[in-house]
């Protein structure tokens, strides 16, 4: 195994978030700067490798831009460290839902397109239920964002951590209707609701294709994750800004000492967690 961090989580922005309120800012560079400190894992001094960046959420949700407006410094800044950073463009299913996925699967071979993203809370919708009314239309929605994931062989990551838009087993329909495309469970739904993160771990265990993602999940919720699921189907993941990279992978690094403390994971289970799993699931060459 390559011993690499990579964070599959990290948001960018070159003035004040416009609903979250986050800022002034948080250039590529305050980025890149941050994934080139020392951050020290097991014993050695590592650095951040890669990451997968997405826009600022308010970007998509306010002012009627187009997936083109919203993502442009993003785009931008892929361009301008192509060996450093990936690309996960964030879809409003609610904006000309059609012209989003046709633009995707424009940008997937020049900017290093590795996932896509849904936000429920922010977009103020919920994920397709069993049952066929309102689900119809949910479906209409959603359907359409895992037919591309499905078409284009990368993962959608789905924020989860609020009521009523975004509890982790809300996934549990669309994860079975599209078994074979991966989710990654942003945050464990742990972000707001520390206890969501049960949820998400009996989703986990109850769907092959639902990995969990562990910005915001505090260590008794890891340590119950790592027991229930093992180092397969947990994903590192920073949610810089707001979060910092060293606090977010210290929390999972610290799997490996003994319990109570942790697990006593591995190195290689530890790494298979901050680097490997990401790797994998968004074809990242490390």
């Amino acid at each position: 195994m390559t011993y690499s961090v990579i964070d599959p989580h990290c948001h960018i922005i070159p003035h004040r978030e416009p609903v979250w309120g986050w800022g002034p800012r948080f250039t590529v560079e305050q980025l890149i700067a941050m994934m080139d400190r020392d951050y020290e894992v097991m014993g050695e001094i590592k650095h951040v490798e890669k990451a997968v960046v997405m826009t600022g959420l308010g970007l998509t949700s306010v002012d009627h831009r187009s997936i083109a407006e919203s993502h442009q410094y993003v785009l931008e800044s892929i361009k301008k460290y192509p060996d450093r950073l990936y690309f996960n463009p964030v879809i409003n299913p609610r904006y000309s839902l059609i012209d989003q996925l046709d633009q995707i699967r424009a940008w997937k071979e020049d900017y290093n397109l590795r996932m896509v993203k849904l936000h429920p809370s922010m977009h103020n919708y919920y994920l397709p239920a069993y049952r066929p009314f309102p689900g119809e239309a949910s479906r209409a929605m959603i359907y359409p964002v895992f037919e591309l994931a499905r078409e284009l062989a990368v993962p959608v990551m789905i924020h989860m951590g609020e009521s009523p838009y975004s509890l982790p087993s809300q996934i549990a329909p669309v994860a079975a209707a599209f078994a074979d495309v991966p989710i990654i469970c942003a945050h464990s739904g742990a972000n707001n609701v520390p206890s969501n993160a049960f949820e998400a771990i009996l989703l986990a265990r109850t769907h092959d294709n639902v990995y969990l993602g562990t910005s915001w999940v505090q260590m008794p919720e890891l340590i119950e994750m790592f027991y229930a699921l093992g180092p397969g189907k947990i994903v590192y993941e920073s949610d810089c800004s707001p979060q910092a990279m060293g606090q977010t992978l210290r929390m999972v690094t610290n799997l490996h000492l003994p319990p109570p403390l942790g697990v006593g994971a591995s190195k290689d289970e530890v790494y298979r967690m901050i680097g490997h799993n990401a790797a994998e699931l968004c074809k990242i060459p490390v």
